[in-house]
C-alpha cells in the first residue's frame, strides 16, 4: 500500500496525494489511456476522505493530466502537464516570430503523392507531389507545442537539408532561396479528436480533444507553397487576434 503519510509536511493532503499520483503518471504506472483506481481505492490506498480524493483528482484535470468522466471513473490523458502556448498573429511577419521563438523538430521527410482528396484539401491539382514532413514543435526549453505535418510544394524539395535547426520559418527560407513570394497566408481552425499518431507523440490519449489549424502559404495565382497541419491539446491552446475599425471617409 503507497500511503503519504508525513503529518509534519506543510502542504495539505490533497495536494500531497496528487503530487503522488502525479508521479506515478510520469513513472509510467498509470499509462495514458489507462484508468486510475476509484475514488475509494484511492481513499484506502492513501488513508483519507473521499473529499481530499476527490480535490487531488480535481488538480490533476486542471493540469491535464486526467480527463474525469461522471460514472465512468478517471481516464490518464498525458504524462506531463501540457504547454500552454498563446499565438497572437496578425500579419505574416508574426509567424517569422512565432517561428524563432519556438523549435521545430523534424521527424521525418520524404518526397510523396498524396491521394486526390489529400491534395484538394492541401489546395493542388491531384497526382502532384510535395515534399513532407513530420515534425514536432517546441518551445524553446523543449515542451511539446503541437505535432505538425508539413507538405512543400515540390518545386522546392530541395531546400529539406536546411530544415533541420533552421532559426525561422521554412517559408522565409523558399523566398530566399526560389524568390517565390508568400502574398497569403489562410489559416482554418477546426475541433476534432487526436489523431493516434499525433497524440502518441505528445503523450496524449488517442481520441482526447485537439484544436486542429491548417495553414496555407499562398503565391502568386494562390499557387499553395507550403500547406501545414498542426494538432494542439484543446486545454492548452489559445488564439488572440485584434481587429480594427476600417477607415471610413466622409
Amino acid at each position: 500500500m503507497d500511503r503519504v503519510t508525513d503529518p509534519k509536511q506543510a502542504a495539505p493532503r490533497y495536494q500531497q496525494v496528487a503530487a503522488d499520483l502525479q508521479s506515478r503518471i510520469e513513472a509510467g504506472r498509470y499509462a495514458v489511456g489507462a484508468a486510475l483506481p476509484t475514488e475509494q481505492e484511492l481513499c484506502v490506498d492513501y488513508a483519507v476522505s473521499r473529499y481530499t480524493v476527490r480535490e487531488a483528482l480535481r488538480r490533476l484535470a486542471l493540469q491535464g493530466l486526467v480527463r474525469r468522466r461522471q460514472g465512468s471513473g478517471t481516464e490518464v490523458i498525458a504524462t506531463q502537464p501540457p504547454a500552454t502556448y498563446l499565438h497572437a498573429m496578425r500579419s505574416i511577419t508574426e509567424l517569422y516570430e512565432y517561428a524563432a521563438d519556438t523549435r521545430l523538430d523534424i521527424l521525418s521527410a520524404e518526397v510523396a503523392t498524396e491521394d486526390d482528396e489529400t491534395n484538394r484539401m492541401l489546395g493542388r491539382r491531384p497526382g502532384r507531389a510535395w515534399l513532407r514532413m513530420e515534425a514536432l514543435r517546441r518551445t524553446r526549453a523543449g515542451a511539446p507545442i503541437n505535432v505538425t505535418r508539413i507538405w512543400i510544394h515540390d518545386d522546392f524539395a530541395a531546400v529539406a537539408p536546411e530544415i533541420p535547426g533552421l532559426p525561422g520559418p521554412i517559408h522565409r527560407l523558399i523566398e530566399e532561396r526560389y524568390g517565390a513570394q508568400v502574398g497569403e497566408v489562410v489559416q482554418e481552425f477546426a475541433a476534432e479528436p487526436f489523431p493516434e499518431d499525433a497524440a502518441r507523440l505528445l503523450g496524449a490519449a488517442p481520441g482526447a480533444p485537439s484544436v486542429r489549424l491548417i495553414r496555407r502559404y499562398l503565391g502568386e495565382g494562390d499557387r499553395p507553397l507550403i500547406v501545414s497541419i498542426s494538432w494542439h491539446p484543446a486545454e492548452s491552446f489559445s488564439y488572440t487576434m485584434r481587429l480594427r475599425r476600417e477607415d471610413v471617409s466622409g
